[in-house]
């Protein structure tokens, strides 16, 4: 059965019983594993008390005694009640994703074939180590283990061979530095298993899935040292946290909490590692802000450590932690050109502001909370001590006051947390602040010539020219592009202009322009040229709407399909209604007004703002390359209205998209107005000469089959705005006319940054929807 293959009206239900229907196997391993926990008692008592370690686990000792069932008896029991999830979770993720992709017998020879290799493995890491003299290692030989844990590792490791590119990277170099981490500062004997099962995994991976082993890529770019920066920080910051909850046997490296460390509270750690993550993920963004907290905080860091091992007061953990810091700091100074972003001075300021106002509101909250609460202390606080007490417990201490209810308790250990988060989320603001371009107007001039002059012009590409996208050009000035900014997030619209050499070289020069400024980068309404040029750069598609083209040469509305057109026009000449062009600009007051009108009626109709991006309005139109046509009659009432953009070819017009398509909501109003207009703007566009008119494209719209869950979620998301906009009922209008369909793609290089972009799109598309409009849009229905 293909991977993409769902139930033709999928409701949760069904979905959910189709995939479980795939994957048997881990199905079937997960009901072995429980039960066998069940009848054992393993389940709720450590199987170590139970004797069940060494009764069914495997080690040295059971393999010296001819016990070589347990490596496989041994994965149905797992050594603590709690570990069950955690294993059990891991096995269903890896084995899961294997079985629902490529089958039950690969997933079983991944899991099995990395659990054997693994324990096998680290029975003779061990042995070898403790024949070099290694006592920790000749003593971690002799502990017997028990668990499913390797089989899941292993296949996670497995998997991602199957996973997109940088998903693979990202899985693999997290696992990895987990698996070194446990090694560094925990070793329990299935630190090492693990390891081993994971890189098992990744070395059988590809034929797991079928997939030919690609050569490692040695390439040292400007992200790649972004990247790398980040994970050594990224790391620093999360082993003591991760040796805290799990010290193990101290590691490989003897390590044990100091007098000093022991004093960290659990929070604390937690509050530390949230704020090196945050500043890990800006050096990945290349900003500059984060290079200079590295710099002088990691400087200090050396500084001390270097003090430290003057007195000989270094740890074996001690000298890694500062040959790490020492890394750091010499990829952050050797290679500062790739940390220079920085934030718009306009954004720093608002961030400022309002982590001030925080400030203010948090302080008075808090003093106010502790006198309302007053009696509950002890001793009763004053103004004074409340303010007091507040500042103090910001930085964990107290001036001496103690609740003696548990809402006064809960109150003064919440301050604490309450700030710290205050802080995390005005730092990440600070950091990530995003750098508004402003297009300069050569630039814009330039783009306007080159999409004059470009041979692949698409229908909606007069669309790049309206306020609120910028515009960029190569340095050669040779290739352009329109962009929505929102936020980071960069949305091009419609394919690139300029030749198509040209063009494939421009792609890359832009991707650096956003990667220089920490922007995401997304291309929406592609068109099928436009995105086999950027598959073949590494970028995955979804397609989002349809461009609906009308060939004009050979247009004629005859036969029984063309019944609607034929009858539209008609009755326009029966009611005396005929069609004006104009120019918004020149039209007379008096039809600007009814025009004006007419689009107010639309805007009002509605529960959600006008959209905007690619729907266009009045102010649009105003231009003077902009036809309008009308449907007046005889005493001047405007009973619709169209609006239509030039689309170039080599210096010439060739065709005309709509944009526009809006009737008069009175009474009176003559029915198939709309039909009348396009098919009227079709014959004399057809007379002009020009090749073809198009329909333009509705977003989350379009007559393909659903495929995949992202697909399937922006299916979900066009069913909810349909009511308030009816995207999918403009398309049964447009099927009147017979056009073709032309897809159009949203492309994007990395799946995590997806939801990112489809909010920026929405934002594009939306920007004046508050979060209660777009959230009472999502759970009710227009009237």
């Amino acid at each position: 059965m293909d991977e993409r293959q769902l139930p033709d009206d999928p409701s949760p239900a069904r979905t959910v019983l189709a995939v479980l229907g795939r994957i048997p196997g881990t199905i079937a391993v997960t009901v072995i594993v429980l039960a066998v926990g069940a009848l054992t008692g393993a389940l709720w008592e450590r199987a170590e008390d139970a004797g069940l370690v060494d009764r069914w686990g495997w080690g040295l000792d059971a393999f010296e005694d001819g016990d070589w069932y347990t490596i496989l008896t041994g994965v149905t029991i797992a050594p603590e009640p709690w570990m069950y999830a955690l294993i059990l979770g891991t096995f269903c993720v890896g084995g899961g994703f294997l079985e629902l992709r490529y089958g039950t017998l690969r997933m079983l020879i991944a899991v099995l074939g990395t659990h054997v290799a693994a324990v096998l493995g680290t029975a003779l890491l061990l042995l070898g180590l403790g024949a070099l003299g290694v006592d920790w290692a000749e003593e971690l030989a002799r502990v017997s283990d028990v668990g499913l844990s390797n089989g899941g590792f292993g296949a996670l490791g497995a998997a991602t061979a199957g996973m997109p590119m940088l998903w693979r990277r990202r899985v693999r170099l997290v696992g990895l530095l987990y698996c070194a981490a446990m090694i560094l500062y925990a070793a329990e004997i299935w630190d090492f298993s693990h390891a081993l099962a994971f890189v098992a995994g990744i070395l059988i991976g590809p034929w797991i899935v079928g997939r030919t082993r690609e050569p490692f890529d040695w390439r040292f770019g400007p992200q790649e040292v972004r990247d790398s920066a980040a994970v050594l920080l990224a790391f620093g910051g999360l082993h003591q946290l991760l040796t805290r909850i799990w010290p193990g046997e101290g590691g490989v490296l003897g390590y044990r909490e100091t007098e000093a460390e022991a004093g960290i509270t659990t929070l604390a750690l937690v509050g530390g590692a949230v704020l090196s993550l945050a500043f890990a993920y800006a050096l990945h963004k290349g900003r500059r802000g984060a290079w200079w907290y590295v710099v002088v905080v990691t400087s200090l860091t050396l500084l001390a450590g270097f003090a430290a091992g003057l007195v000989g007061e270094l740890t074996a953990s001690n000298v890694l932690d500062l040959a790490l810091d020492a890394v750091l700091l010499t990829l952050v100074v050797g290679w500062r050109r790739h940390f220079a972003v920085k934030g718009d001075a306009t954004g720093r300021r608002r961030v400022w502001r309002r982590g001030l106002l925080t400030v203010g509101a948090l302080m008075a909250f808090t003093v106010v909370s502790i006198m309302s609460l007053h009696s509950q202390f002890d001793p009763e606080p004053t103004l004074g001590t409340a303010i007091g007490e507040a500042t103090v417990r910001i930085v964990g201490g107290t001036t001496g006051i103690e609740g003696t209810t548990p809402l006064a308790r809960a109150l003064l250990a919440s301050i604490g947390i309450v700030w710290f988060i205050a802080f995390a989320v005005f730092v990440v603001s600070l950091l990530l602040v995003s750098r508004q371009h402003r297009t300069e107007e050569s630039v814009r001039d330039r783009f306007i010539a080159l999409q004059r002059d470009t041979a692949a012009m698409t229908s909606i590409g007069y669309m790049t020219r309206w306020v609120g996208i910028d515009h960029w050009v190569t340095e050669d000035g040779t290739a352009g592009l329109g962009f929505k900014q929102v936020g980071n997030t960069v949305i091009v619209l419609s394919d690139p202009v300029g030749q198509p050499d040209d063009v494939r070289r421009g792609y890359g020069e832009f991707a650096e322009f956003c990667r220089s400024r920490g922007w995401r980068l997304g291309y929406f309404a592609m068109s099928e040229r436009a995105r086999t040029e950027l598959v073949a750069l590494g970028m995955r598609s979804i397609q989002v709407a349809e461009d609906t083209v009308i060939r004009l040469p050979d247009l004629e509305f005859r036969g029984k399909k063309w019944q609607d057109v034929r009858s539209a026009i008609n009755r326009a000449k029966r009611e005396g209604v005929v069609m004006r062009t104009v120019r918004y600009s020149d039209a007379p007051r008096g039809m600007k007004d009814q025009m004006q009108a007419i689009s107010a009626q639309w805007a009002g109709d509605k529960s959600l703002p006008e959209m905007g991006f690619t729907l266009g309005d009045l102010p649009e139109a105003d231009d003077p390359s902009v036809e309008m046509h009308l449907a007046v009659d005889e005493e001047g009432t405007v009973h619709g209205m169209t609006s239509w953009m030039p689309v170039y070819r080599d210096g010439d017009v060739v065709g005309w998209t709509i944009d526009i398509m809006k009737r008069r909501l009175d009474d009176g109003v003559m029915s198939g107005v709309m039909e009348f207009l396009i098919a009227q703007s079709a014959v004399e566009f057809k007379e002009a000469g020009y090749e073809f008119i198009s329909l333009s494209a509705a977003p989350l719209s379009y007559t393909g089959e659903v495929e995949g869950s992202v697909e399937g979620l922006l299916d979900i998301l066009a069913d909810k705005m349909e009511p308030y906009y009816g995207f999918t009922s403009l398309e049964r209008f447009k099927a009147k006319f017979k056009p073709e369909h032309h897809p159009l793609y949203l492309m994007y290089a990395d799946e995590a940054q997806l939801p990112a972009i489809t909010l920026a799109i929405l934002r594009a598309y939306l920007p004046d929807a508050t979060p209660a409009d777009l959230v009472r849009a999502a759970v009710s229905r227009p009237e």
